[in-house]
Parts: C-alpha cells; structure tokens; sequence
C-alpha cells in the first residue's frame, strides 16, 4: 500500500455555487497516487496554510494548491517540479489563503457564476423569441393575428419574440403557440382530442422544442 509520501496533495477551496453566505469557503484536499489506489482525503480547514501544514506532517512531499480560477501553485519540498516550469512556490502569507481571502474568493466565483447564467438565460430568451418569429413568418403570420390565436395581445407577442419576456411564458403558453403557428390552423388543433398534462419544465432555451413534441404525441405522431 502505498504512502502520502508517494503520492501527490491536491488543495482547493471548496465553493458551493449555489450557497448563500460564504461558509463553504474552506480549504481541503487529497492525496492521488500514481496506481489506482483510492484517493486519501483530508479534513477542511479555514487557512490554507493550516491545509499545506496538516498534509506535511503526515508525510506530503508533493503538493499542489489551486488558490483561484487562475493559478495553482507549488507547496511541495524544494522548487517546482521541472516538469511544470510556469507554476509559482505558494506563500504562505499570500492573502488568497486567509479565511477573508477564500470567502472573498468564494463570494467573486459565486457572482460570475450568477451573471454568466443571466447571460445565458437572455442569450436563450432571445433565440426562443427568434424562433418564434421564424415560425410566425414562415405561414405568413402577423403579430396581430398570432395574438389574435392564442388570445394574448400584440404587445405581449412582440415581447416574447423580443426575448423580453420569453422566460417568463409558460409551457402550456409554448404549447399554444407551437399550435397557432402550425398550418392547417385550426383542422389541426380541432383534430387533437387528447390533453396532455405537462408536468416538467423544459431545457432552458428549448421551450418551442419541447412544446412541439408535446403536440405531436398530442396528434398521435409517435404512435
């Protein structure tokens, strides 16, 4: 069985992305061997030195601490490897590794991850309105007689087709559309005389894809 002195220390920053204070803002890791022996994991600590400390004295010669997003650095015996030249000797007075750094580092991470899924989910707001005005153009639907189909206003149409507002449509709404931009209007909405019940929330940004395979097993297409 192999020893820690064997193997390498990996050191992180646990970040729950989904937390809302900053208790999560710990350091832990583990020791992975070369063989395919199973992972020594350590306890968690709030200093990151108090980490690199805990795993020296039971033997680490080899460790690496990831600090951010950006830089892992050496906290091993002697210099760096020679195999990885670009990484840096960890301080031990760095302030990335002190409880107010880490929670500072958790609280940067959580807010990035937090505006990238705005982006995105405007990024699929807009594709979804996009398409639905592709659907609308395509049978040479105006924006007055699609609202006029699904009983909304032309205003509402515009927002939805604007990404404006495509988030906050229901799926029973999609549904409706998908039915009001399909041609022969209404024949085929009179012919379908099973209601499904939707029960799940589409992929996000998948909202017209979804509601257009929920009409065709509403028109029996899967049969």
């Amino acid at each position: 069985m192999a020893s820690i002195q064997d193997g390498i220390v990996y050191l992180s920053l646990g970040i729950d992305l989904w937390a809302d204070d900053d208790k999560s803002a710990r350091w832990s890791g583990s020791c992975q061997f070369a063989d395919d022996q199973p992972f020594e994991h350590g306890p968690e600590f709030d200093d990151a030195n108090e980490a690199v400390m805990w795993w020296r004295e039971r033997g680490a010669r080899r460790i690496c601490i990831r600090l951010d997003d950006r830089e892992t650095l050496w906290a091993g015996d002697g210099p760096p490897p020679q195999e990885t030249p670009a990484i840096s000797v960890f301080d031990p007075d760095d302030p990335r590794g002190r409880p107010e750094g880490a929670r500072k580092t958790v609280s940067e991470t959580q807010q990035a991850q937090r505006e990238q899924e705005e982006a995105e989910k405007a990024r699929a707001s807009i594709e979804e309105g996009r398409l639905l005005a592709w659907r609308r153009d395509y049978i040479h639907l105006s924006i007055e007689e699609l609202a006029n189909r699904v009983a909304q206003s032309p205003r509402w149409i515009r927002e939805v087709e604007s990404g404006a507002t495509s988030e906050s449509v229901t799926m029973s709404q999609w549904i409706e559309l998908v039915w009001a931009t399909r041609d022969p209007y209404p024949d085929e909405r009179r012919s379908s005389t099973e209601e499904m019940k939707v029960s799940w929330a589409a992929a996000k940004g998948h909202y017209l894809a979804e509601a257009e395979l929920i009409v065709n097993a509403m028109l029996g297409c899967y049969d």
